[in-house]
């Protein structure tokens, strides 16, 4: 996705204060990162790696994780 597609998209959702994106991965403060993450990759278009974990958040908040926590000891 551009980063207009992905700043359109986010700025039409709600975003929770901490969202679940995988088994072993919990983004906190997420309104605050997308926001950054949206301002670094339009500064630095040749960067994939704030599209990469836009398109994780949004994968997330689409298809909700709702399996089993990393065991803890």
């Amino acid at each position: 996705m551009s980063y207009e597609e992905l700043s359109e998209y986010f700025n039409n959702v709600t975003l929770p204060q901490e969202l679940r994106l995988d088994r072993a991965s919990t983004q906190l403060h997420v309104a605050d990162f997308v926001k950054q993450l949206l301002k670094n990759m339009k500064n630095y278009p040749d960067n994939w790696r704030h599209q990469y974990q836009l398109m994780r958040i949004k994968n997330a908040l689409e298809n909700p994780y709702n399996g089993p926590e990393i065991p803890r000891f």
